[in-house]
């Protein structure tokens, strides 16, 4: 007899699953897998996200508590009393006054020519080229009655060259900054060789002559008080 299949042709043309190829079935059992996976670390770590936010959130709210507290327990501070040394300082004494006020007039009128010549040479400009340079102590002009003061004493003067009256300007105005001169003036300025210098000089070039008093001059002495004579108030007896 030959056998007859009585199902319907539908049913007939389906395959059974043994019949699949067996790369798809497995590679369709690993995709879900693979997606159960995933779906499951993705709730972990959000349920993980969610507990962290809320600690932080906790600790944010305590933090805010505890700065309240504290502004509400801090109080105004209390003035410092002032300290008392154990060891009062020594009291000056006469002596050791007159003492310390000859040290300080002293340093008062020291003048300090290292000083004078590192500021002078940082200011010279590069187009003046000095020939002589002449510094000494001030010295106090003392006042005499009925006769005129006296010139006070320039000490501070240099003579050089320079290649124009705009370096011997530019000369004037740097020296006039340096803190321990005063009056800076131009004495001369002319061609050919420069007043008071030594040696010949080359044709060329303003030729001047810039004086300068140092400050730190001593004070003048005071002039002598001389005690008035004194009056005779007596009247002679009458005869």
């Amino acid at each position: 007899m030959r056998a007859v299949n009585l199902l319907p042709r539908d049913m007939q043309q389906r395959k059974s699953f043994r019949e699949e190829d067996p790369a798809v079935v497995v590679g369709s059992a690993l995709g879900v897998i693979v997606m159960i996976a995933l779906g499951a670390a993705f709730f972990v770590a959000h349920g993980k996200a969610n507990t962290q936010q809320a600690r932080l959130t906790k600790a944010q709210l305590e933090l805010a508590a505890l700065s309240e507290k504290k502004r509400e327990e801090q109080k105004p501070a209390k003035p410092s009393a002032p300290i008392t040394p154990i060891v009062p300082p020594p009291a000056i004494t006469g002596q050791e006054a007159s003492w310390l006020s000859a040290v300080s007039t002293n340093l008062s009128q020291r003048i300090a020519f290292d000083r004078v010549l590192r500021d002078v040479s940082l200011v010279i400009p590069d187009d003046i080229t000095l020939s002589s340079m002449t510094m000494s102590a001030p010295i106090a002009a003392v006042a005499t009655p009925g006769v005129p003061p006296p010139a006070a004493s320039q000490g501070f003067v240099i003579a050089g060259t320079a290649f124009s009256y705009d370096s011997v300007a530019r000369l004037l105005s740097r020296l006039a900054l340096v803190p321990d001169l005063d009056t800076v003036t131009l004495t001369s300025t002319g061609s050919g060789a420069a007043p008071g210098s030594t040696g010949s000089s080359s044709g060329g070039g303003v030729q001047f002559n810039i004086s300068a008093a140092i400050k730190g001059a001593p004070a003048p002495p005071a002039p002598a008080v001389v005690p008035p004579a004194p009056i005779d108030t007596t009247t002679g007896s009458s005869s």
